[in-house]
């Protein structure tokens, strides 16, 4: 009986079956893996430094046992979900994705702190980034357009005649807000303030005497100009932490870029989108919206 089963083709099939069985849990363990949940002391101590972070105080062993429970359960339900496909097509997941990609692409090239001479470097590779600008101090008297009216030219000048004459500046012109004095004030300060037009107009006055109009955003101005200094290049000493930042961020730019150009090489990349005709029929679109809205 024994002998005529061990001829039996069934009895072959599924003795080879149970050799292919155990053989793919030899070499293909991942199956298993996936199915397996595993706390160990660098995971309770991570998630023990989150809750720390946040209350600022260690957990109890009851707090660090539902902890525990809530790895579990959100691991579980994560890998239940990614192998359903949910993490398909999901632009806040993909988006999540590529900001840990970007991370990574840029620690794989980690390197020391930049050194005096590589900073030197940069600063005189983007001199213009850090020049010194140009500083002013100044006394301005603002005139009202719309208050002065017609009358604006020949009042202005009449004041001006005043101011040089030494007439006090806190006694002409309208009342504003604005200060009557600066004291060595970088241009472009002057500019974000009062506009790039009082700016330009400003540094086209010589010091010493009462000039103008000069217009802004508020008005016009007579303007003396006390003293200014020029624009400078900066030193590695004024701008040590500014050249700093930004050769860092420089690098990192470029670890993310050739990494990107590196795996790039592996992929091909097919258009077969019209991307004028798309462009062209978004825009006739929206023009037809806003006559629509009009």
């Amino acid at each position: 009986m024994l002998r005529r089963m061990l001829y039996e083709p069934l009895v072959h099939f599924l003795v080879l079956g149970c050799v292919l069985f155990a053989l793919y849990g030899v070499v293909a363990p991942g199956a298993d893996t996936e199915r397996k949940i595993v706390v160990d002391d660098a995971t309770v101590a991570m998630l023990a430094q989150r809750y720390a972070s946040v209350w600022l105080r260690q957990p109890s062993s009851a707090e660090l046992q539902g902890l525990v429970d809530t790895y579990v359960r959100e691991e579980i339900l994560y890998r239940e979900g990614v192998a359903m496909g949910l993490d398909r097509d999901d632009p806040v997941i993909q988006r999540r994705v590529l900001q840990k990609l970007d991370v990574l692409s840029e620690e794989s090239s980690a390197v020391n702190a930049a050194t005096d001479v590589e900073l030197e470097d940069y600063l005189q590779a983007h001199a213009e980034r850090y020049a010194i600008p140009s500083t002013y101090s100044f006394e301005q008297v603002l005139f009202d357009p719309v208050r002065h009216g017609p009358a604006l030219e020949e009042e202005f000048n009449a004041a001006l005649a005043a101011l040089n004459a030494g007439a006090d500046p806190a006694k002409l012109g309208d009342s504003s807000l604005l200060p009557l004095q600066y004291d060595s004030v970088p241009l472009d300060r002057i500019a974000r303030d009062y506009g790039e037009a009082f700016a330009v107009g400003i540094e086209g006055l010589s010091p010493g005497s009462w000039q103008g109009p000069v217009r802004s955003g508020f008005g016009v101005h007579a303007v003396r100009v006390n003293s200014k200094t020029a624009a400078q290049s900066a030193t590695l000493a004024d701008v040590r932490a500014a050249v700093e930042r930004d050769w860092e961020n420089d690098r990192r730019v470029q670890a993310r870029e050739a990494y990107y150009q590196g795996v790039l090489k592996n992929y091909t990349v097919q258009i077969d989108a019209d991307l004028l005709a798309a462009s062209a029929g978004r825009q006739a679109s929206a023009a037809g919206s806003r006559q629509a809205e009009q």
